[in-house]
């Protein structure tokens, strides 16, 4: 299983936690498959890493050619050169500056009779935690294919759903029926609502707090807990159910034929008419407005809840 070229280029993520600096940490002894090539993306765990950067550094060797041996020691030392090397040779590496912590030595044991289980759950963990960095990920592997050839290349470029998983695996750049097969299961810290809230009922901050949740089979992003209050409930929330976006709807801020303050000016010289709306419309949204007196229609952009500000 040689490591996959252009490794998890679909992968994107959601923004985490903007002050966690990224991290790449090496175990003292990791178990990995027969391959003719050891990347770090089979023995270290990578964290708030994603996109090229989480590329760059998973598919760096550290071991270029395996002869038939059972194990390989390598010194922190080393693995630490290889790395700055490669953070020095790359802007984008340079500019998220990750966080090493190395071992003073590295064990790696060399699965002879397949593919290593250790390896595929810590190289799936990489790319789920890639995918979500505050979700908790409970990975149960059902099977494994037989090992034909040194060659065989696990495709982790993917789509991996949560729930049942099929990874397929090729050999000399073929597709060989393969699969590595699974499951997924995923825990999130979440909205949920803290009693039953009706359709229709306006969600507040004391109806709402974040728990840790099972999303496996949830099919959208969950939002922030400050993305959700002050909407309507789109259909009646159970207790303890998690909250999600298309469960609520926004109230508009300005319907037609409504009267609306419009503002018109800058900072240093602002005036305010009223004006009639000619389209309902959130906060955010620009709509056309109409003067009474003058029966000019103008655009504008919506503020606040009966307000608008002339473009």
């Amino acid at each position: 299983m040689k490591f996959v070229q252009a490794l998890l280029l679909g992968i994107t993520m959601m923004v985490s936690l903007a002050w966690a600096r990224p991290e790449v940490i090496f175990p003292k002894e990791a178990e990995v498959s027969n391959t003719t090539v050891i990347s770090v993306f089979q023995v270290a765990e990578l964290k708030e890493i994603t996109g090229v950067a989480f590329n760059e550094i998973a598919k760096m060797p550290l071991v270029d050619q395996i002869e038939k041996q059972d194990s390989i020691v390598l010194s922190g030392e080393e693995i630490s050169k290889k790395l700055r090397d490669l953070v020095k040779n790359s802007e984008i590496l340079k500019k998220i500056n990750p966080t090493f912590r190395i071992p003073s030595e590295v064990r790696i044991r060399i699965r002879q009779d397949g593919y290593s289980k250790e390896e595929i759950e810590r190289s799936l963990r990489n790319v789920l935690v890639a995918k979500c960095e505050t979700c908790k990920f409970q990975i149960r592997l059902n099977a494994l294919p037989k090992m034909s050839s040194l060659n065989g290349i696990i495709d982790w470029t993917q789509d991996i759903k949560y729930g049942s998983f099929m990874i397929p695996v090729r050999e000399a750049d073929q597709f060989s029926n393969k699969w590595i097969t699974g499951t997924v299961r995923v825990q999130k810290q979440v909205p949920v609502a803290r009693k039953l809230i009706r359709f229709g009922e306006r969600l507040q901050q004391e109806d709402l707090e974040i728990q840790e949740t099972d999303i496996t089979f949830v099919k959208e992003e969950t939002p922030e807990l400050s993305q959700v209050v002050g909407l309507l409930a789109n259909r009646t929330l159970s207790p303890r159910s998690p909250v999600l976006l298309s469960d609520l709807k926004r109230e508009p801020a300005t319907r037609k034929g409504q009267v609306v303050k419009a503002l018109v000016g800058d900072s240093v010289f602002e005036v305010s008419i009223n004006a009639s709306a000619e389209e309902t419309g959130f906060i955010g949204d620009v709509i056309k407005i109409k003067n009474p007196e003058t029966q000019k229609v103008m655009s504008a952009i919506v503020i606040d809840k009966g307000v608008v500000k002339v473009q």
